[in-house]
Protein backbone atom coordinates (compact mmCIF):
# COMPACT_ATOMS: atom_id res chain seq x y z
CA UNK A 1 0.00 0.00 0.00
CA UNK A 2 1.04 3.01 -1.09
CA UNK A 3 1.56 6.18 1.31
CA UNK A 4 2.59 9.72 1.16
CA UNK A 5 5.31 11.47 3.42
CA UNK A 6 5.44 14.27 4.94
CA UNK A 7 8.21 16.67 3.96
CA UNK A 8 10.64 17.52 7.38
CA UNK A 9 10.55 21.40 5.36
CA UNK A 10 8.18 23.65 5.11
CA UNK A 11 7.34 23.66 1.89
CA UNK A 12 4.89 26.65 1.63
CA UNK A 13 7.57 29.04 3.81
CA UNK A 14 10.20 28.64 1.08
CA UNK A 15 11.83 30.56 -1.53
CA UNK A 16 13.64 29.14 -4.39
CA UNK A 17 17.46 30.12 -4.42
CA UNK A 18 19.05 29.28 -7.05
CA UNK A 19 22.98 28.73 -7.84
CA UNK A 20 25.29 27.56 -10.47
CA UNK A 21 27.91 24.48 -9.97
CA UNK A 22 30.06 21.84 -11.33
CA UNK A 23 27.71 19.52 -11.27
CA UNK A 24 31.14 16.83 -12.13
CA UNK A 25 29.82 15.36 -14.97
CA UNK A 26 26.23 14.79 -14.31
CA UNK A 27 24.37 14.88 -17.42
CA UNK A 28 20.91 16.97 -16.99
CA UNK A 29 21.40 20.69 -16.94
CA UNK A 30 20.02 20.93 -13.09
CA UNK A 31 18.79 19.31 -10.06
CA UNK A 32 16.39 20.55 -7.80
CA UNK A 33 16.22 18.61 -4.26
CA UNK A 34 12.87 18.51 -2.16
CA UNK A 35 14.52 21.65 0.33
CA UNK A 36 13.47 23.55 -3.31
CA UNK A 37 16.95 25.11 -3.95
CA UNK A 38 17.91 24.43 -7.79
CA UNK A 39 21.41 23.60 -8.62
CA UNK A 40 22.01 24.70 -11.81
CA UNK A 41 25.28 23.00 -13.89
CA UNK A 42 27.62 25.76 -14.46
CA UNK A 43 28.81 24.22 -17.69
CA UNK A 44 25.28 25.52 -19.56
CA UNK A 45 25.67 28.72 -21.32
CA UNK A 46 23.01 29.04 -23.48
CA UNK A 47 20.58 31.41 -22.09
CA UNK A 48 17.87 30.37 -23.40
CA UNK A 49 18.19 27.14 -22.30
CA UNK A 50 18.91 28.34 -18.82
CA UNK A 51 16.03 29.88 -19.11
CA UNK A 52 13.72 26.40 -20.09
CA UNK A 53 15.52 24.94 -17.67
CA UNK A 54 14.84 27.06 -14.75
CA UNK A 55 11.09 26.71 -15.75
CA UNK A 56 11.84 23.29 -15.82
CA UNK A 57 12.79 23.24 -12.27
CA UNK A 58 10.45 25.56 -10.87
CA UNK A 59 7.61 22.77 -11.77
CA UNK A 60 9.30 20.68 -9.79
CA UNK A 61 10.11 23.24 -6.73
CA UNK A 62 6.04 23.39 -7.00
CA UNK A 63 5.53 19.49 -7.15
CA UNK A 64 7.42 19.62 -3.98
CA UNK A 65 5.62 22.16 -2.25
CA UNK A 66 2.11 20.53 -3.26
CA UNK A 67 2.98 17.28 -1.81
CA UNK A 68 3.25 15.34 -5.33
CA UNK A 69 6.64 14.50 -5.48
CA UNK A 70 9.16 13.18 -2.93
CA UNK A 71 11.58 10.63 -2.02
CA UNK A 72 13.42 8.98 0.23
CA UNK A 73 13.38 5.55 1.79
CA UNK A 74 10.23 3.08 2.02
CA UNK A 75 9.68 0.71 5.07
CA UNK A 76 11.58 -1.67 3.17
CA UNK A 77 14.45 0.66 3.70
CA UNK A 78 14.77 0.88 -0.37
CA UNK A 79 15.40 4.42 -1.79
CA UNK A 80 12.12 5.25 -3.70
CA UNK A 81 10.52 8.38 -5.27
CA UNK A 82 7.02 8.73 -4.39
CA UNK A 83 4.97 10.39 -6.92
CA UNK A 84 1.05 10.92 -5.91
CA UNK A 85 1.47 7.99 -3.01
CA UNK A 86 2.84 5.64 -5.43
CA UNK A 87 6.41 4.99 -5.36
CA UNK A 88 9.22 4.35 -8.17
CA UNK A 89 12.80 2.59 -7.89
CA UNK A 90 14.90 6.00 -7.34
CA UNK A 91 17.28 4.92 -10.34
CA UNK A 92 13.84 6.50 -12.17
CA UNK A 93 14.72 10.06 -10.96
CA UNK A 94 18.42 10.20 -10.90
CA UNK A 95 18.59 9.37 -14.41
CA UNK A 96 16.36 12.63 -15.44
CA UNK A 97 14.08 9.97 -17.60
CA UNK A 98 11.31 12.56 -19.04
CA UNK A 99 8.94 9.90 -19.12
CA UNK A 100 8.32 9.83 -15.62
CA UNK A 101 5.18 11.16 -14.35
CA UNK A 102 7.04 13.77 -12.27
CA UNK A 103 8.72 15.18 -15.67
CA UNK A 104 5.71 14.98 -17.90
CA UNK A 105 4.62 18.98 -17.14
CA UNK A 106 8.30 20.40 -16.68
CA UNK A 107 8.84 19.12 -20.01
CA UNK A 108 5.91 20.32 -21.40
CA UNK A 109 6.63 23.80 -19.89
CA UNK A 110 9.78 23.29 -21.59
CA UNK A 111 7.91 22.99 -24.76
CA UNK A 112 5.85 25.50 -24.27
CA UNK A 113 8.25 28.05 -23.61
CA UNK A 114 10.63 27.40 -26.38
CA UNK A 115 7.56 27.54 -29.01
CA UNK A 116 7.00 31.23 -27.18
CA UNK A 117 10.64 32.49 -27.83
CA UNK A 118 11.03 30.98 -31.45
CA UNK A 119 7.72 32.40 -32.92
Amino acid sequence: MAFKMKSPFRLDLLTTSMFERDMEGDPVHARTPKNGVIILNEDSKDPVEKLKTVVHELEHVKQYKNGDLDYGFNGAGKEVVFWKGKEYDYSKMASGDPNQPWELEPYRLEKKLDKKLNT
